[in-house]
């Protein structure tokens, strides 16, 4: 099935689940469900106890997500979601009666029978799936730099394709839309060409400053050939470590950061960096994807930062421009960041993760004797123009 078709499949599953179950079921319905759980005396038979109780709740929550969702085609995308609900287990288990309790060989095992509140479930599962398209799918950009180092720690040159490529591909399959570096910075050196131009060119160049990555992830791969096995002098163990984060690049504010390591054995140093630098720049998008999902969620529920670009202001107009904003239902803060040649940008506290709605109260919004008016929504960035 298509990638974007099976998006939509996920999607749609979650919200009939959601929207269903506040038709037809009251906000009280629970799933009774028996889970067992599991803790490891370490420190005390107490925290072993409260690890397993734990345990337990967290297996509950998990049966009665899995029961919800159980097509092959939305596995991928369910195990992002199961992972970020299973963090918030205390606030869908209603009630629970252990049933059995013991201590074997250093482990404590309890069996709890739980009520799972399915409205709540299946409403914070819905809030996930409905993310990403909230956020319009924002664009992303990849640019890593190279450290790579031999046995003997001689700096090498190593091809990062492979690590990019694998980044961009784990991302793309969570809803990203990736653009390339290099033709955003060919972009800007032509914007730059045209910064003095005016009247259509000068257009050009501010319609194509409005369309750049609202994301960039930014990192170093390291690669390091660790020396051959003592068993055979030809096999040598490659290692690659990826650090990286995502910042916004409207705000410079820094969503995620993580590293990440592999090693691989191989006959060939190319084909070892290689397989490594795979393997890293895997584990590395799925850490980065999560850190980012969960940074959008809590900003729906409290606050994340737009970019309104607004073309055709006065410097008169901007106190007044800044005072409109502010005053919108849901905006929370509302602050000029620059104004060259009658574009305003300013970052717009906004207590929801759904833009376009936003966009729906800027669009023509009175601002003196003036109004807005929305010219596109890409991504956390809004560009309207001011008009009479």
């Amino acid at each position: 099935m298509p990638k974007d078709a099976c998006r939509l499949k996920f999607i749609a599953c979650l919200m009939f689940i959601a929207c269903c179950g506040s038709m037809w079921l009251p906000s009280s319905v629970v799933a009774a469900v028996e889970a067992t759980g599991m803790g490891v005396v370490t420190v005390s038979k107490a925290q072993a106890r409260e690890d397993a109780l734990n345990d337990a709740q967290r297996n509950a929550v998990e049966q009665t997500l899995g029961s919800m969702l159980s097509s092959e085609t939305l596995v991928e995308n369910f195990v992002l979601v199961q992972d970020k609900i299973l963090t918030r287990v205390h606030g869908y288990v209603k009630q629970y009666k252990i049933k059995s309790e013991k201590y074997t060989n250093g482990e404590c095992t309890i069996v709890i029978s739980a009520e799972v509140e399915e409205m709540a479930l299946a409403d914070d599962v819905a809030a996930l799936a409905g993310l990403l398209p909230k956020m319009n799918y924002p664009t992303l950009a990849i640019s890593l730099q190279e450290q790579s180092l031999t046995a003997e720690s001689a700096k090498v040159n190593v091809n990062l394709s492979t690590a990019r490529q694998t980044l961009m591909q784990v991302l793309q399959k969570k809803g990203f839309n990736l653009v390339d570096l290099d033709a955003l910075q060919a972009e800007r050196q032509r914007q730059m060409g045209l910064q003095a131009a005016q009247g259509d060119q000068g257009k050009q160049a501010q319609e194509a400053a409005s369309n750049q990555a609202q994301l960039l992830i930014s990192g170093t791969a390291i690669v390091q050939d660790n020396g051959a096995a003592p068993y055979n002098a030809r096999l040598h163990a490659y290692g690659a470590t990826i650090t990286a984060d995502i910042h916004e690049s409207a705000t410079g504010r820094i969503l995620a950061s993580a590293n990440a390591q592999a090693t691989a054995p191989q006959y060939s140093f190319a084909l070892g960096s290689q397989k490594a630098l795979s393997l890293a720049a895997t584990e590395l998008a799925n850490n980065l994807s999560d850190q980012v999902v969960q940074v959008w969620l809590d900003s729906c529920y409290n606050e994340h930062k737009v970019s309104v670009v607004v073309e055709d202001v006065g410097f008169s107009d901007l106190a007044t421009l800044v005072t409109a904003l502010s005053a919108l239902p849901g905006v929370t803060t509302a602050q000029q960041r620059s104004f060259v040649r009658g574009r305003a940008e300013l970052i717009v506290g906004w207590k929801n993760c759904n833009v376009m709605r936003m966009a729906g109260c800027v669009n023509a919004l009175a601002v003196g004797g003036k109004k807005l008016e929305i010219l596109s929504v890409n991504g956390n960035t809004l560009r309207a123009q001011l008009i009479k």
